[in-house]
């Protein structure tokens, strides 16, 4: 401070160009409020999230004990092989015996190696590759654009190019982390999740960082740094929100338009006399009858087929095609002698009665001379569909990683670089409100209703934002020491001397975090004694089981004359006994209903 008073005094004796006295006081002083304000909410930002990780910890805690889920979590040789998990052998489970599909363990290091860790540095390369060509984009833009009132918006356009890339090139990951993941064949749903969430951590880490970090420790600039952090947040927020509501109820709208337009289609007039037309052809009988009439000047020829043509060798000689002739020659002398009305009576009741008979209903609907049925609407819109029906076309909600992914993301825009930014805090708030809404209208109106799963914490990712506040305390460190305060602060100080104040600062910082860590336990007093309650009735429950077992061993071994009924009970007992052995600790709402009663019903409830 002296010798930031020393420096005032000295500009205080300046004067302008025109050698009017200027004072430089006020410059000075908002210049060390901001350092000091700088250095607060850097201060700040590493407790709060610190706060804010123990008290979610807490908060996880006492909904899982609420919804019983406290004590799901178990070894994985207890869990179930994944339905997808696929096994060169069988081999015994060494918990249960049971014989489960094997997957040498030694494979999944090869593929994860050999073939996963590559392809993440290749597209890692690649994205920071485009980086360095966004800035430069940008420099030239700021070249040519950037005295200009009317284009200067083109300054910001290569930061919202790169924004998008990074939402583009996140799916087209997401993807292959998924297809890695299942090369990798892990045994339990845990274990995957645990794997799919570290391979996604680490690439958005550094597609959503690695500018940010360039700006602010390599370019060291942080009016840019600024510029950059308030894009990135702000457009990946908005296209966010606009991909997780907007584009699936769009894309489900069409697909309900397109089965619309199929139903009514499928309903109409014309479509349904098609239909009733090939009906009307399948049931046709067997005996078929083809009438031809040759118009030969004033002279027809009605020919009749069918099926079996016995019953027509009484009026004509059926031969060979060419008897058409003489046959011919005696319809010419049967209309000569004036029979063709005979020939027209007789042809036309032949053909009536190889016709079978058939009721109303079927005449009406074979009858050729009536209207077919129409298709008249009723007095809804349009057909009904059923509930299950409609969201069948709706996309399928997998997994909540897309939600996790985002918060994490968003948190550490807040946590790493909002001292440069400080409005990314209350950004983040703003889209924290609207999220709530924009994930109940996408649970409830875009996607199909997801599975639930019992889970005790939110698992890897607890992990991953812990680790994430470790960085953001070194992070903010350092954006202490490359703002200036150091320098300006001490100005005769060396690099080296910069390098140790800004470590002996994180000590202090990490020393808060730790001590704020083991300060406020994970778990609620009450919680911890809930559960104790559940072991202790667990273990009074498997004492009273031992000590009837006991004595039910002991009545049937000096009575062995009862050796139906005495082994039909042992039987029983050893069931009950192994009942209680692999049955979880308590149920949770018969523990709250009954926590002031000890009697023996309470005790065999359990």
């Amino acid at each position: 401070m002296k010798s930031i008073r020393l420096v005032i005094d000295s500009l205080d004796s300046e004067r302008n160009w025109q050698g009017v006295p200027q004072r430089a006081t006020s410059p000075l002083l908002f210049q060390l409020f901001s350092d000091i304000s700088f250095v607060c909410f850097a201060f700040f930002n590493c407790v709060w999230s610190t706060a804010y990780l123990e008290s979610w910890k807490r908060k996880q805690a006492e909904l899982a004990f609420r919804w019983g889920t406290y004590d799901s979590n178990c070894d994985s040789f207890l869990q179930d092989p994944r339905p997808q998990f696929r096994g060169e052998s069988f081999a015994p489970n060494p918990v249960s015996g049971r014989m489960e599909p094997f997957y040498p363990p030694w494979k999944h290091a090869i593929v994860r190696y050999g073939i996963t860790y590559p392809l993440t540095v290749f597209f890692v390369i690649c994205m920071f590759a485009a980086m360095l060509i966004v800035f430069q984009v940008q420099d030239a833009a700021d070249f040519y654009f950037g005295s200009s009132f009317l284009l200067s918006w083109i300054c910001y356009m290569p930061m919202i190019v790169y924004a998008l890339m990074i939402v583009i090139s996140d799916k087209i990951y997401r993807q292959l982390a998924l297809f890695l993941n299942d090369l990798e064949n892990y045994r339990t749903d845990d274990e995957y999740e645990d794997f799919l969430i570290s391979k996604i951590v680490i690439f958005q880490f550094v597609t959503a960082f690695g500018s940010l970090f360039y700006i602010a420790f390599y370019l060291k600039d942080m009016k840019r740094l600024q510029e950059t952090l308030a894009t990135l947040l702000i457009t990946r927020q908005i296209t966010q929100n606009v991909m997780e509501t907007a584009v699936p109820f769009l894309m489900e709208k069409v697909k309900l338009s397109r089965l619309a337009y199929k139903m009514t289609k499928s309903m109409s007039d014309s479509t349904l006399r098609r239909h009733v037309e090939e009906v009307r052809r399948k049931n046709e009988p067997s005996t078929k009858v083809c009438c031809k009439v040759f118009f030969t000047g004033p002279v027809f020829i009605v020919e009749l087929f069918q099926s079996s043509p016995t019953s027509l060798q009484a009026y004509f000689t059926l031969g060979s095609p060419t008897s058409e002739k003489g046959i011919r020659k005696r319809f010419s002398q049967r209309r000569m002698a004036g029979k063709d009305n005979e020939l027209h009576l007789y042809c036309t009741q032949h053909i009536n009665n190889l016709t079978p008979k058939h009721t109303s209903e079927d005449f009406y609907l074979r009858s050729p001379r009536l209207p077919l049925p129409e298709f008249k609407p009723t007095d809804t819109d349009g057909p009904e569909l059923s509930q299950a029906e409609l969201e069948s076309l709706m996309a399928v909600y997998d997994r909540p990683l897309d939600d996790y992914l985002e918060m994490f993301i968003q948190f550490g825009y807040v946590l790493l670089f909002s001292p440069a930014f400080p409005l990314a805090a209350f950004c983040a708030v703003v889209n924290n409100v609207v999220e709530i809404r924009v994930d109940a209208f996408k649970l409830c109106n875009t996607v199909q209703r997801p599975f639930g799963r019992q889970v005790k914490d939110i698992g890897a990712w607890q992990k991953a934002m812990e680790l994430l506040g470790m960085v953001g305390v070194m992070v903010n460190c350092a954006l202490i020491g490359q703002s200036g305060l150091v320098q300006r602060i001490w100005p005769d100080l060396s690099w080296g001397g910069q390098i140790l104040i800004v470590v002996v600062l994180e000590h202090i910082i990490l020393a808060s975090k730790i001590f704020i860590d083991l300060a406020v336990p994970d778990v609620p007093y009450w919680i911890r004694i809930e559960t104790a309650k559940q072991e202790h009735y667990r273990r009074e429950a498997f004492k009273r089981e031992s000590r009837m077992l006991s004595s039910t061993r002991t009545s049937c071994d000096s009575s062995p004359s009862n050796d139906v009924f005495d082994m039909r009970h042992r039987s029983l007992a050893d069931n009950r006994l192994q009942r209680r052995s692999v049955t979880p600790a308590c149920r949770i709402s018969v523990v709250r209903r009954d926590r002031d009663s000890r009697d023996s019903n309470c005790i065999d409830d359990y």
